[in-house]
């Protein structure tokens, strides 16, 4: 099991009171599917021009002297953090609404199912599927991360966004590497690198919450180590790929 930090007598008293706020203030699994603030309106479609973000192209090819194609989207290089609080025995993580998953969502919600073999079109614009799935459904659970957009070393660049996302003060050196891998292989082939680190109460200096002026809306999220399991492989509770990686990463590490 997960190896414990002794304690002075104050310190077990204050960490039993922690908990006990926390179990009662987030109370699990009744307020999953649940987010502060969030209230969606005036969804529309527009087309994607001159974006900060992505850029599609497409790639033309000769592999073994025969022509081939293939479209991708070029997008940021990003980080991560499998961030633990030690005070609570919890995992850090965020929260939001992602409009992409949203949109897959309600996408499926409004498509024939078919099990004829038949081709799936991707032709249809999501401009003419009507807008009616749940906006809970847009929300996901995953570590804290960012794009690197900016000219300055990972670890400097992880910092900043534990910062920003979960309001703890993370030293750099606290951070340790744990290993980089490509996101979308087949769409983008990204790279992002996996950070962890272990913080307490006392590390945390704001709220968090995201970047404001970039409209970013995060709720902190904490996961208790016993619960985490139950958690991962719960298939309704959308979370990407790389959060999967990092809690098997930590199960194997620390031999939860």
């Amino acid at each position: 099991m997960r190896r414990l930090i002794a304690a002075r007598p104050t310190e077990i008293l204050r960490s039993k009171v922690l908990l006990i706020n926390f179990s009662a203030s987030f109370g699990f699994f009744s307020c999953l599917m649940k987010m502060d603030r969030l209230e969606i309106t005036g969804m529309r479609v527009e087309p994607c021009v001159n974006s900060r973000f992505i850029q599609p192209s497409r790639v033309v090819f000769n592999q073994n002297g025969r022509e081939r194609k293939w479209d991708y989207l070029k997008v940021h290089d990003s980080v991560c953090a499998l961030l633990f609080n030690t005070t609570r025995q919890a995992f850090i993580l965020v929260k939001q609404f992602r409009p992409a998953v949203y949109m897959h969502v309600n996408r499926c919600l409004h498509k024939k199912t078919l099990n004829d073999g038949s081709a799936i079109s991707m032709t249809t614009e999501d401009v003419s599927v009507p807008i009616t799935a749940p906006f809970t459904e847009g929300v996901t659970y995953e570590l804290c991360a960012g794009i690197i957009d900016k000219n300055m070393s990972l670890p400097s660049l992880m910092k900043l966004e534990i910062l920003e996302e979960c309001g703890y003060d993370v030293p750099e050196e606290n951070l340790q590497e744990v290993a980089s891998f490509r996101a979308g292989v087949g769409s983008t082939g990204a790279l992002q690198t996996l950070f962890f680190a272990e913080v307490t109460d006392d590390m945390c200096v704001t709220k968090g919450g995201g970047n404001t002026q970039e409209g970013e809306m995060i709720d902190v999220f904490y996961l208790p180590l016993e619960k985490s399991r139950e958690f991962l492989f719960d298939a309704s509770k959308h979370k990407p790929g790389g959060l999967m990686f990092a809690f098997m990463w930590y199960f194997n590490k620390f031999k939860v």
